[in-house]
């Protein structure tokens, strides 16, 4: 039990805000977050960005005390970024209360830096889709995570693959609706690695699967960390005559937003399904 009994979570449990539940399913999709991503998603009303800083570490801080979470040693931005920088995750009690009745439990662990920049750059991404939605007259109508997002299916060849992006996303208006798989890059990954995945969408979108589920295919966008490394993927895409080089989109975070913002008319066509 970590030294938590059932009764003790009962009451843990009945003690929650409807925004500490928000937090906590937060956290457990997504891992990992900072404060200042925590703060954009679930504290928005405040007047001012340190009001808001500072109600969400109120919380935070309770949320702590019970053991719902906690937080790595590690800060974003180091030491000089103070309490925003603060990566958090579930500790015992939320981990328990937000697990899936019969899954296996959740360990954190001691994270690489790789695997924590990965994750916290999907976080950002995330968090950067809501924030958009909320910002102009957009729905985030799905975004799912990871393992929520992959597909298992059959190539040409009869051999089974799986899709595995990071993110799906689809963003509505009144008129359509975009749809994206989002492929989250640190620059730990070789181009033909990055390739291979490439090819990997080009076979699902020959079986048909996606169109059926979407009504098109989605588009496939690729965040990259520098300008430098989208040049290079462009061109290995462009010299790869299997490639439908048109269904891959390459940026770097600072473009996310004008690129998938479905209003400024950046999504291909292939990609957006008109509403009735």
């Amino acid at each position: 039990m970590s030294g938590i009994g059932r009764r003790a979570l009962q009451d843990i449990a009945g003690s929650l805000s409807a925004r500490d539940w928000t937090i906590l399913r937060f956290l457990s999709t997504h891992k990992f977050a900072s404060t200042t991503h925590l703060c954009r998603m679930h504290f928005t009303a405040h007047a001012t960005s340190s009001a808001a800083t500072r109600a969400c570490l109120r919380v935070l801080d309770r949320l702590l005390e019970r053991r719902l979470v906690a937080r790595l040693d590690r800060r974003i931005g180091g030491i000089r970024h103070g309490s925003a920088g603060f990566i958090w995750h579930l500790d015992v009690a939320g981990e328990r209360l937000t697990r899936p009745r019969g899954a296996p439990r959740r360990h954190v662990g001691d994270p690489t830096t790789a695997f924590l920049d990965h994750h916290l750059q999907v976080t950002e991404t995330v968090v950067t889709l809501h924030e958009l939605s909320r910002n102009i007259d957009l729905e985030l109508a799905a975004v799912l995570v990871e393992t929520e997002a992959w597909r298992t299916f059959l190539t040409s060849h009869g051999t089974t693959a799986m899709l595995k992006p990071d993110l799906f996303a689809t963003l509505a208006t009144s008129e359509f609706e975009d749809h994206w798989y989002i492929e989250i890059d640190r620059g730990t990954e070789s181009t033909p690695v990055l390739l291979a995945k490439c090819r990997v969408y080009a076979a699902y979108k020959a079986t048909g699967r996606a169109q059926a589920e979407h009504g098109v295919f989605p588009r496939v966008l690729w965040v990259v960390p520098k300008q430098r490394r989208v040049q290079r993927l462009q061109s290995a895409i462009h010299a790869d005559l299997k490639l439908p080089h048109k269904l891959f989109t390459i940026i770097t975070p600072d473009q996310l937003t004008t690129t998938i913002d479905p209003i400024a008319d950046t999504a291909s066509t292939e990609s957006r399904k008109e509403e009735p």
